[in-house]
């Protein structure tokens, strides 16, 4: 995954809010997911098509974070999401 890949969440998957974290149901694999504050933030910027930069750039101004960090684990984060199928990429 790049900078410049556009990423999608996975039509199929159910997401609910509980408190500041989202968590996600995967019937296709029967498995339960829970994120965080920023991953639930990411989740609701992917419900429509963006790239890792653009999701980059809307968590740089809205969280104190330094924008080498904030790409790496952007980075980590979504490849996890695709590693379990759980966001579409291209």
């Amino acid at each position: 995954m790049q900078m410049n890949t556009v990423v999608k969440r996975h039509p199929s998957l159910l997401a609910s809010q509980v408190n500041d974290d989202v968590v996600l149901f995967s019937a296709e694999r029967g498995m339960y997911y829970g994120t965080q504050a920023v991953g639930g933030r990411i989740w609701s910027l992917i419900q429509d098509e963006m790239s890792v930069s653009d999701i980059c750039d809307q968590l740089l101004a809205e969280f104190s974070v330094e924008r080498e960090n904030c790409e790496r684990d952007v980075l980590q984060f979504l490849e996890q999401l695709e590693t379990e199928g759980l966001v579409k990429t291209s």
